[in-house]
């Protein structure tokens, strides 16, 4: 009996070494939806994005270059980042060199996360583990962290051709005549989201997608009629465990809905698993890093398809 218990418990350890190595590469999803209403120009039936999130660039991260490097032969309509491009003030100029080769007609836009303007440091495994067990319940403790250069990770982006909206909308019209809105909402896990600021300036019939870091207070966005809302944050819980869903989504997103296409508050959500862990816990479970290809499609559907 206990040589079948201890084998147990070492092919459970191998099993666990090797879905966090695999858990290295960033795979690539492709997800077809039909929103109850497009905005879409009588003259298009798609509208590509590429959804991006929690990236954690702190210094050069190897496997999400890698990744991003494969998407530069390709081109979408709109890219959307929604935040923690960056752990640390050391990320900012490798997160911005990722990003330059993605093309997007519409333009690229981002929102803020946590980690973007805070960096979470610790000088003793005590510390860790109170930054670490803290997390989920946002606690941002002003002695295990330092504000990060907000201002030069904006300029950083900007020079490469991304528009970092907080709390702040960009109307336009594509080539096709299709009218859309972005709304980018600030990050609502350090208390800096104000969508009160946009009530005002919706279009009805233009076609209206929100980005916001992590799936909280969600209520909020209903005046602004949200087609589509694209968040991260919860690493889609970075550990999971079978039948159970993850361990936290440190948001209001739920244990077993913490990835993914998901409906809260009446929306259209996606939250991105996102590309990277972050250096206070470098590591995924069950969990696989994932950038988004998301097709909205005009032409009437039941529910959603993933490919």
């Amino acid at each position: 009996m206990p040589e079948i218990i201890f084998l147990t418990f070492f092919i459970f350890f191998l099993a666990l070494i090797y879905d966090i190595y695999k858990n290295r590469n960033v795979r690539f999803r492709t997800i077809s939806l039909v929103p109850e209403k497009t905005g879409l120009s009588s003259k298009v039936d798609t509208l590509s994005l590429l959804h991006l999130s929690d990236m954690h660039f702190c210094g050069s991260t190897a496997c999400i270059i890698q990744a991003l490097e494969k998407l530069r032969e390709r081109k979408w309509d709109f890219i959307f980042i929604t935040g923690d491009l960056i752990d640390s003030d050391s990320g900012i100029k490798p997160a911005a060199e990722a990003l330059v080769g993605l093309k997007a007609s519409g333009g690229k836009y981002a929102v803020l996360g946590n980690h973007d303007y805070l960096q979470f440091k610790s000088e003793n495994i005590f510390q860790w583990f109170q930054i670490l067990f803290g997390a989920p319940f946002k606690n941002h403790n002003p002695k295990f962290c330092r504000e990060n250069n907000i201002d030069a990770l904006i300029s950083a982006l900007g020079k490469k051709g991304v528009c970092v909206l907080k709390n702040q909308c960009v109307s336009g019209e594509m080539a096709d005549g299709t009218r859309y809105q972005i709304f980018g909402i600030d990050d609502p896990s350090t208390d800096r989201d104000v969508p009160a600021l946009l009530y005002n300036q919706v279009d009805d019939g233009a076609l209206r997608i929100v980005l916001i870091h992590s799936p909280q207070r969600l209520s909020a966005l209903r005046p602004l009629k949200p087609d589509l809302v694209l968040c991260g944050h919860t690493h889609g819980g970075q550990i999971r465990i079978p039948f159970w869903g993850a361990l936290t989504t440190a948001s209001d997103a739920k244990r077993k809905a913490s990835s993914g296409m998901v409906y809260m508050e009446g929306f259209q959500v996606h939250i991105s698993p996102g590309m990277g862990a972050g250096h206070i816990f470098p590591f995924r479970i069950l969990v696989p890093p994932e950038l988004t290809e998301i097709i909205i499609e005009k032409k009437p559907a039941a529910g959603l398809n993933y490919k």
